[in-house]
This record gives C-alpha cells, structure tokens and sequence, in this order.
C-alpha cells in the first residue's frame, strides 16, 4: 500500500492510467467515477526513456486490452463530469502504460505484476501529493 503522503518527486511505485487533470470535483466524486473492475494483470516489457528530453527512466507494460480499456473508460468519465486532461497526446490510442522508475524500485522486463487498486492523487501543499482516495479493484456487486 503506498503512503498516504508523498514528495511529489518520489512516487511510489504506480502505473499512470491517466495523466494528470484539472477538475473543482472532490476526490470522492472522482472515485464513483471510475468503473469497478476486476484485478489486472500485468507484464513488463521493455526499458524505455519518456519526457521531452527522454530522460525519464520507465518500463513500459505489454499491450493489454483490460488495462486500455480501463484507461479508456476511465478517460471517458472524467471527460463527461467536466475535468480537464491537458495531455491529450497520450490518450485513448496515445496511451503507452508504464512504470516511471522511482526510489521504492522499478519493473524489470518480464515481470508480472497485478493490478489491485486505483487511487485518486491530489496535489498538496508544499510539492506534495496525497493519496486522497482508493478504490479496490474487484468486481462490482450490487
């Protein structure tokens, strides 16, 4: 489980399923957004650079359509309750995952690894991040 509060140059260990965006929602708002799945798994593939400059250490994940479909539905929530993503190169078919290498670690290519949450990141005061709400990836039960 990643901390609750973070530098926002020392992330835990994530995979990005949508960059960031700007909404006046509150992050439990945000999270009855985001569609109730099961567990995804996952499998690094290769080493790459991202960034303007390529100087971003990342792994990127093996094509997956569960994981481009949640990046796909969740975009699309977002997108109709008002947000703003202001990236949209890397949306929908732009949509590379990866693991950003940070201090907590990296992906290795050929490693396997599940899926089990989504968390909503809000900025903090003073170049922090908080984990300001979780959502357990399991199939939704009425």
């Amino acid at each position: 489980m990643s901390p609750a509060t973070f530098p926002a140059g020392d992330w835990p260990l994530h995979v990005t399923i949508v960059p960031p965006f700007d909404t006046e929602l509150d992050a439990d708002t945000v999270a009855e957004l985001l569609p109730r799945v099961p567990p995804i798994p996952v499998v690094a593939a290769g080493r790459e650079r991202f960034g303007a400059h390529r100087t971003v250490p990342v792994t990127v994940l093996r094509a997956s359509e569960p994981l481009h479909a949640l990046h796909v539905a969740v975009v699309d929530a977002l997108e109709a309750a008002g947000t703003v993503i202001r990236d949209q190169r890397h949306l929908r078919d732009g949509y590379r995952p990866h693991v950003t290498d940070q201090s907590a670690g990296r992906l290795h290519p050929g490693e396997h690894v599940l899926l089990t949450e989504l968390s909503v990141v809000a900025r903090a005061p003073h170049s922090t991040r908080t984990v300001a709400a979780r959502i357990p990836l399991a199939p939704f039960r009425p």
